[in-house]
């Protein structure tokens, strides 16, 4: 029978494991995703981080579920899942981050295509017995003692384009994904059949990664963003016997820094600019560099510096990215900074703390993202007007 075993992120679950579930489980390669530690008799701890997700062997699925709800996962992701989805789908009651991800991506996939197909022109070359679009001169004179078939250049209309290929190699790898509902499997199935004309070549995702919508396919947009997810997270390994294990894993950390920086770029957009990771020289002669998350500039000038960092947890920061912020602020010779946690409670957001004998105010700024998609949206807008007055503040001051 087919186990489910669940964690939240950063717990610990104590598992009786068979030889056959270890080795499946290891050779899943779940290393990043989940310590295993072994206790004896067949007994094994295993500790999730900060990565969601699933891991799924013929056998067994280890699922990591967010502390956050799923709907704010994709937020973060950058994918607006449409209301039809969510609500097909169920986010409540989804088993994880996979399941959702093969749901959704089921529905708006099937909502796309409903009509048929996208369909666009293809440049193609071919060798005819009748001239079509215009004469390859180059290729022809290869061969001048054949005029015919005859070398052209033409563009045909073919569902054959690179979305539909994007869209079909993500329906591909999901269906070989062990442990999904035979609901699931049979829809993605049916899916499939709709991409009959298309090639089966492997799509990488950062070629769908590059597409910018326009007005004739702008309906496909979400239907690529999380194609271009699954090919680029999802992973399938053969084992023994022919079976599929399966991981489909998330670092949060990086998907919530990047959240961050875009939403403060946008709604600071205009009066003051945004650079992520910047190069910072911590030494005299530049052997050595940092990257904050986060650097305010005006005018060219870094005016703030900030972290974003996936902990939830309450009060004041943790002493270690105390540390790392300080450093920032004293190279950068800025007044403060801030530390962006992640909040679950109803907590008071931001608590200074002002380090001795060099007056550096460091902040902790707890950003509620457990609410809704339209309130993490105004909780982010409301952080940009907070940075924004901060300064304002230590402008003001330096004058």
């Amino acid at each position: 029978m087919h186990q489910i075993h669940q964690l939240s992120e950063y717990e610990s679950v104590e598992l009786e494991l068979s030889e056959m579930q270890l080795e499946s489980l290891l050779a899943a390669d779940v290393a990043q995703a989940i310590a295993v530690r072994a206790l004896g008799g067949g007994n094994y701890k295993l500790t999730a981080g900060s990565i969601v997700g699933a891991v799924v062997t013929p056998s067994a699925s280890f699922l990591i579920r967010p502390r956050v709800g799923l709907e704010n996962v994709f937020l973060m992701l950058g994918v607006s899942v449409p209301a039809f989805a969510a609500r097909r789908f169920g986010f409540d009651r989804s088993a994880g981050l996979l399941p959702a991800m093969a749901g959704v991506f089921a529905a708006v996939t099937d909502r796309a295509t409903v009509r048929g197909v996208l369909r666009g022109y293809q440049p193609k070359e071919e060798r005819l017995v009748s001239p079509r679009g215009r004469i390859d001169i180059t290729e022809q004179m290869k061969h001048p003692a054949t005029p015919i078939p005859m070398a052209c250049i033409f563009d045909e209309h073919t569902a054959d384009i690179i979305l539909n290929r994007g869209l079909l190699s993500a329906l591909t790898r999901l269906t070989r994904v062990p442990g999904l509902s035979p609901v699931l499997r049979e829809q993605l199935l049916r899916l499939r059949q709709r991409f009959e004309e298309v090639s089966t070549a492997e799509v990488k995702p950062e070629s769908l990664d590059n597409w910018v919508p326009g007005r004739l396919d702008s309906h496909y947009e979400t239907a690529v963003r999380l194609a271009s997810m699954i090919l680029r997270h999802l992973s399938l390994q053969d084992q023994v016997g022919g079976q599929i294990a399966a991981s489909f894993t998330i670092d949060m950390n990086d998907v919530f820094q990047a959240f961050v920086g875009d939403r403060l770029r946008q709604h600071l957009r205009g009066r003051l600019a945004i650079s992520e990771e910047p190069p910072v020289p911590l030494a005299e002669n530049a052997t050595r560099t940092m990257r904050p998350d986060i650097v305010v500039e005006r005018a060219g000038v870094a005016v703030y510096v900030g972290d974003s960092k996936y902990k939830l947890s309450r009060g004041q920061a943790r002493i270690n990215d105390y540390y790392q912020l300080l450093a920032y602020t004293t190279v950068m010779q800025l007044q403060e900074g801030v530390l962006v946690y992640c909040q679950d409670t109803d907590e008071k957001p931001d608590h200074p703390l002002v380090v001795r004998n060099s007056g550096k105010r460091l902040v902790t700024y707890r950003l509620p993202m457990t609410g809704s998609s339209e309130e993490v949206e105004n909780e982010l807008e409301t952080l940009a007007r907070w940075i924004e007055s901060r300064v304002s503040a230590a402008l003001a001051v330096a004058v």
